[in-house]
C-alpha cells in the first residue's frame, strides 16, 4: 500500500476520481488487506464529509481510525500518516449537506456496515401513487406512466401525466351543486394536483385531501390529513382555508406546510406570504410569518410559534429527508411511512439517538440505513421489510 492509493481512494471518495481511477481503486480492494485498509479510509471520510455526526459517535470513530493508522505505520512508515492530518479530524464538521450517493454510494453498497444484514428483497422507495375519488364514489387508481383524462359533470375535466392530476373547467362554470373530490396517497404514495382555482398541493405518503371540484364564489375550502404542501393562487375576493382537526389554517396567497402526522398535534409552516391559524375552540387566529411554525396541541388548546428554518419541513416534496438533530424515533417513522417498514427496537435508549443530515428519498431503504449507522451510534438489522434497532 502506498501513499499514492490513499490520495486515489480519497479523491474516489471526493468524486473527483475519473473513470480509469475508479478502476484501479476496484481492483486494488480485491486485496482482503488492501480491502480491510478502504473501508477505514471510507468510514473515515464518512464522518468527516457526511452528514453531521454525533460527537460521541466521531470521538469514538476518531480513536479507532488513528489506532488503525498507528498500528499501520508501524509495519510500514508512510507519509501520508506522517502529515497527521487525521489529528485534526475532530474539529473537521461540515454543516447539513446532502448525502452524494454517486461514485461512494457504488463502494458503500460493496463493502456495508457488518452491522446492516439484509435477506430477501429489496425494499424501495415510494413513488407517484393515490387514490381518487370522484363524487358518487367511483375509484381511479393514479400511478406512474399512466396519463388520466377523467371527464366529471358540469363540463370539469381532470387530465395528468401519472404523477400529478389537474382540474380544467369550461369558463364561466358555476357549479349549482358543490361536488367533492378526495385524492388520497398509501404508505409509500406521493402526489400533486392542481385545483380548479390553480392552487397546487403536493400530498405526502399517508395523506388524504378533500377538495370540491369547483370552488364556490365566497370561499375555498379544503380539508386534510397527514401532509402536504400548498402553494396558494391569491384571489382576494376568496379567501383559502385548509380545516384539519381542531383548527383551520387560512390563507391570504402564500407557499406552506401542514402536517398532522402526529395525533392531536397540527404543524403549520409558513415559506412566504401570510397565513392565520385559528383554533376551533377559541377562534382566536395567529397569524404566521415566513420562517416561523405554529405547532398546535389539541390537548392543551395551546397554538406556539417559533421561528424556523423551512427547508428542514418542506425538503420531503423535493425528493430530500432532512434531518436536524432529530431522535432515531421519529425518523424511522418518517422511513416507515415512505418505505412501508416496520421497525422494532432492542432497547428504549437508542430511541433517543441523534442524527443530523440529508438524504435523498429515493434511495433503497438499506442506503439510507447504512448513512444514519455510519453516522450515529446505532445499528439496524433488515430482515425482510423488519427493521431492528439496536446500539450493539
Amino acid at each position: 500500500m502506498t501513499n499514492e492509493f490513499d490520495e486515489l481512494i480519497w479523491r474516489v471518495l471526493d468524486g473527483k476520481a475519473s473513470s480509469e481511477e475508479i478502476c484501479r481503486v476496484k481492483e486494488w480492494v480485491q486485496n482482503d488487506e488492501h480491502k480491510r485498509h478502504f473501508k477505514q479510509l471510507q468510514k473515515f471520510w464518512n464522518v468527516v464529509n457526511g452528514p453531521h455526526v454525533s460527537f460521541e459517535r466521531k470521538q469514538k470513530e476518531l480513536i479507532r481510525f488513528q489506532d488503525f493508522m498507528r498500528k499501520h505505520s508501524q509495519k510500514k512508515e508512510r507519509t501520508f500518516v506522517g502529515k497527521k492530518w487525521y489529528r485534526n479530524a475532530a474539529v473537521w464538521l461540515i454543516p447539513i449537506l446532502s448525502a452524494a450517493f454517486g461514485v461512494w454510494h457504488e463502494f458503500s453498497r460493496e463493502y456495508a456496515s457488518p452491522f446492516l444484514a439484509e435477506t430477501g428483497e429489496l425494499v424501495s422507495p415510494g413513488m407517484p401513487q393515490a387514490v381518487l375519488t370522484i363524487s358518487g364514489g367511483d375509484t381511479i387508481v393514479l400511478q406512474p406512466n399512466r396519463a388520466v383524462d377523467i371527464q366529471l359533470a358540469g363540463q370539469v375535466r381532470v387530465v395528468g401525466s401519472g404523477e400529478s392530476i389537474v382540474y380544467e373547467l369550461d369558463e364561466g362554470e358555476s357549479p349549482r351543486v358543490e361536488r367533492y373530490n378526495t385524492l388520497a396517497t398509501p404508505v409509500g404514495g406521493e402526489y400533486q394536483v392542481e385545483l380548479s382555482d390553480g392552487s397546487k398541493v403536493w400530498l405526502n405518503s399517508l395523506t388524504k385531501l378533500r377538495y370540491p371540484e369547483v370552488f364556490k364564489e365566497d370561499c375555498r375550502e379544503v380539508y386534510l390529513t397527514g401532509e402536504a404542501y400548498f402553494e396558494v393562487k391569491h384571489d382576494a375576493e376568496r379567501p383559502f382555508v385548509v380545516v384539519v382537526d381542531g383548527m383551520k389554517v387560512a390563507v391570504y396567497g402564500t407557499r406552506f406546510n401542514v402536517n398532522t402526522y402526529h395525533a392531536g398535534v397540527v404543524q403549520t409552516v409558513l415559506v412566504d406570504g401570510k397565513v392565520g391559524v385559528q383554533v376551533d375552540a377559541t377562534g382566536k387566529e395567529i397569524v404566521l410569518h415566513p420562517n416561523e411554525m405554529a405547532t398546535y396541541s389539541e390537548e392543551s388548546q395551546q397554538v406556539n410559534v417559533k421561528a424556523i428554518v423551512p427547508y428542514v419541513y418542506t425538503a420531503w416534496k423535493d425528493g430530500k429527508f432532512v434531518f436536524d438533530e432529530e431522535p432515531v424515533e421519529e425518523i424511522m417513522k418518517r422511513l416507515s411511512r415512505w418505505y412501508g417498514i416496520k421497525v422494532v427496537y432492542k432497547n428504549e435508549q437508542v430511541k433517543e439517538q441523534l442524527f443530523t443530515g440529508i438524504i435523498t428519498r429515493y434511495a433503497e431503504v438499506k442506503d439510507v440505513l447504512h448513512l444514519i449507522e455510519e453516522t450515529a451510534l446505532v445499528h439496524f438489522y433488515l430482515n425482510g421489510n423488519v427493521v431492528t434497532v439496536s446500539t450493539d
